[in-house]
């Protein structure tokens, strides 16, 4: 017994558990945002949009960055610090950076997508949310634009015609790439049901007979299927956002959504020029810049 009793003194202790980061200081805080909001020249604002795009540790990502911001003085500086933004305050951010640059002159703004195109297919691959994402940026500098429908008070989601309802499909079908949990080849090959199946079924049950598919849209045919989606009538989007968020707070651990889920509903959310519901919004913080 006294060699077990030595044998457990000489045990290694369990390491105490690491200690919660620090909050952040309100006083720094006020001073970065004071500092982010003075940006306003066409070159620190592109590369303040494209280091809020950079994924760490993407060294081809770096180099278009580099390459896109090497004249512009200050730049690096700008996106270090941008590069410690946490998460619930990246997005808003970025929307903040994009609305200045949609002030300028057409010409920054085609230089910006032009950029972001760069940059989100450096490594020769560009993921849902990064697709997602061009688009968002697209539509917040007023490069495509769809005709809304005039609003219909007597017509709800289960009226809408087999096309529309086909083309909610299509990109509900690109979203659920995303949402609830961002989906990997290993959900596809088992043969189980994901997450992401589970949630666009969900959003679809106002139209069973429409015939529609989740099979992931090319560009073309998400592009295409948005733009009848932002066509739908001013009143009706926000009643099919607010759906997408149901399902997804619903197939949530604990009905608290994933950054990449509210991410992406957050950007839905926008391209249908609709309001954050509260489960979105709150998962962000927004920019109060003076």
């Amino acid at each position: 017994m006294s060699g077990v009793d030595d044998e457990a003194s000489q045990a290694v202790p369990k390491p105490a558990p690491a200690a919660a980061p620090a909050p952040p200081d309100p006083v720094e805080v006020a001073q970065r945002n004071a500092r982010f909001a003075k940006v306003a020249g066409p070159g620190q604002l592109h590369a303040a949009v494209l280091a809020l795009l950079l994924t760490p540790g993407r060294a081809r990502e770096m180099s278009v960055w580099r390459d896109e911001c090497r004249h512009t003085v200050g730049a690096k500086e700008l996106r270090n610090e941008l590069m410690k933004v946490e998460w619930p305050e990246r997005m808003p951010w970025l929307e903040w950076f994009i609305a200045r640059v949609a002030l300028g002159p057409l010409d920054k703004r085609q230089q910006l997508l032009r950029a972001v195109r760069r940059l989100i297919a450096a490594d020769g691959r560009t993921l849902a949310i990064d697709r997602l994402r061009w688009l968002a940026i697209r539509h917040a500098l007023g490069d495509v634009r769809a005709l809304a429908r005039p609003a219909a008070a007597e017509v709800e989601l289960e009226g809408l015609a087999t096309g529309t309802a086909l083309q909610i499909g299509r990109f509900g079908a690109f979203l659920s790439r995303i949402v609830p949990a961002p989906e990997i080849d290993l959900d596809v090959v088992s043969g189980a049901a994901t997450s992401g199946e589970r949630w666009w079924r969900e959003v679809m049950q106002p139209w069973p007979d429409a015939g529609a598919t989740r099979d992931m849209p090319d560009a073309n045919a998400l592009v295409s299927a948005l733009h009848d989606v932002q066509a739908l009538p001013w009143m009706m989007r926000p009643v099919l956002v607010r759906r997408w968020v149901d399902a997804a707070v619903a197939l949530s651990p604990a009905a608290q959504l994933a950054a990449p889920a509210a991410e992406a509903l957050r950007i839905a959310a926008r391209l249908l020029d609709s309001p954050l519901p509260p489960a979105v919004a709150s998962c962000f913080v927004e920019v109060e810049a003076a």
